[in-house]
């Protein structure tokens, strides 16, 4: 009987010693505002020549980062700049200090503005008859090479490198050493050289950073070889997204959304010549695979003079199809605020707020589980349910972390959790769960819980402009720290 008591006090006792947490449920507003994010949305084109060279400038792009009219009759705030670099006059010869120092000192301008930056380099605008003024394959391969340096020690700042330096504008469709794909000949050389490109220049770029190819075949056929055809493309899945290897790295520009039905030969396949449409399976290829890679481009209108004679097919809503169904389907992260002014102003006062809102990723914390209290030694239980209501994920890695902020002394104590954006895929709800043990002692006192999605990169990693601001709400205010680039989870936390 006595046995039985003390046996009975003690379990009490345990019982009651028992470490329990305090947690409150917290259900977050979803933010309407337009506001920038990096590495998506609406860019800003800058493109220049080496023989008349325009440097990038910090007060213009600073003013872009606002609210700022656009081709189209709308304004928007863009984060993103689009750079291309046209070398006409080193077409036969090296790129020289000078323009490779030109260069470096563009990108010093958008990482001072806290931008990222789109980077394609060509070496004519020659359309649509021969000559069209590109450059050899040895010229194009030595380029590379003393790009790469430039690339590497950027690459805090590149979002993505568009491959170009093919044909005029980079677009790889005409060309005087790549073969001709509208008049021919395309021989099997020329593909062999077109991919040795290719391969180059997922040498030179960092690994850490994908590249964007014109039309899905050239993909295709560097993957492939002879055997590439739209009918046979196997698109990128999860089991190998973000692996570094090639198909992982090969994203896709289109620089005519929304035009024909093919858009102006984008979904073309060339395994023969003439090249013939092949829009159904292409579009499929590139709508699956781009689910895990970049995807952005331009709008085309079709006019001789730059009307739009694709209305109502590229309007935003339109019978089976319409641009916001288009956008969303490609898993669109960037469009040009230059071109189409006479497509994109279809949508003003239409539904380009919901695209300047949606492009690329918008992640709204909808939820969380949060303690109110915490004790040292003990394990702290955290819920975070996030939304992707964007057409796209992140296409670029960033890691996620808690920041714990001392009320009185602002000292600070962060810890990474497991959990990678590119993985918060559009209309899919992240219930991220997690059981944290502070690595560090908290001193006792009053706390803020931030979520912090940080750009990785430590030359910008505390840098507000690059990290991803959240599209929540509480009590109608953005979670949204200016001055830090977190979001407030609590800030009511208590260490005891």
């Amino acid at each position: 009987m006595k046995k039985n008591l003390l046996y009975c006090i003690l379990m009490a006792f345990l019982s009651c010693s028992e470490y329990k947490q305090s947690s409150v449920e917290v259900f977050y507003e979803t933010d309407m505002d337009e506001f920038i994010n990096p590495e998506r949305g609406f860019y800003r084109p800058f493109g220049t020549v080496a023989s008349n060279f325009v440097p990038l400038d910090v007060e213009t792009l600073l003013n872009l980062r606002k609210p700022y009219p656009a081709a189209g009759g709308y304004e928007v705030a863009s984060s993103l700049t689009y750079r291309s670099y046209q070398f006409d006059i080193f077409r036969d010869k090296p790129i020289s200090s000078d323009m490779l120092m030109a260069i470096q000192t563009d990108m010093d301008i958008i990482r001072e503005v806290g931008n990222k930056i789109v980077l394609r380099f060509s070496y004519s605008d020659t359309c649509c008859d021969p000559p069209f003024n590109d450059a050899p394959k040895a010229v194009v391969l030595e380029h590379l090479d003393q790009l790469k340096p430039v690339l590497e020690k950027n690459k805090d700042v590149i979002a993505v490198v568009q491959m170009g330096l093919i044909g005029p504008w980079g677009e790889q469709y005409y060309s005087d050493f790549f073969g001709d794909l509208e008049h021919g000949p395309v021989t099997y050389q020329n593909w062999l050289d077109r991919s040795e490109v290719i391969n180059k220049l997922l040498e030179v770029v960092p690994v850490s950073r994908m590249i964007q190819v014109r039309a899905p075949y050239y993909k295709l056929r560097n993957l492939d070889g002879v055997n590439a055809h739209p009918e046979k493309a196997k698109p990128l899945t999860i089991d190998n997204a973000f692996n570094g290897t090639p198909i992982a790295r090969i994203g896709h520009h289109n620089d005519c959304i929304l035009a024909n039905y093919d858009d102006y030969w984008t979904y073309n396949s060339f395994h023969e010549f003439p090249a013939v449409s092949d829009t159904l399976n292409l579009k499929k290829y590139v709508a699956a695979e781009t689910k895990f890679l970049v995807f952005g481009g331009e709008t085309c209108p079709g006019g001789d003079q730059g009307e739009d004679v694709y209305s109502p097919y590229n309007d935003c809503n339109s019978e089976g199809t319409g641009a916001q169904t288009y956008l969303k389907r490609f898993h669109t992260s960037f469009l040009n605020t230059a071109w189409s002014g006479a497509v994109n102003g279809d949508w003003a006062n239409k539904c380009i707020d919901e695209i300047k809102r949606n492009l690329g990723y918008r992640f709204v914390l909808k939820r969380a589980l949060l303690p109110t209290k915490i004790k040292n030694d003990k394990t702290i239980h955290i819920e975070l349910d996030v939304l992707n209501i964007g057409y796209a994920s992140t296409y670029n890695y960033r890691f996620v972390e808690l920041i714990l902020r001392h009320k009185e002394n602002q000292k600070i104590y962060k810890t990474r959790i497991e959990s990678d954006p590119r993985y918060w895929f559009t209309d899919e709800l992240q219930t991220i769960k997690l059981d944290i043990e502070w690595l560090e002692t908290l001193p006792k006192g009053d706390y803020e819980l931030f979520l912090n999605l940080p750009d990785p990169e430590p030359t910008i990693y505390k840098r507000p402009e690059y990290a991803i601001r959240l599209a929540s709400k509480i009590n109608s205010k953005s979670i949204w720290d200016a001055s830090t680039g977190w979001n407030l989870l609590s800030s009511d936390i208590k260490v005891e």
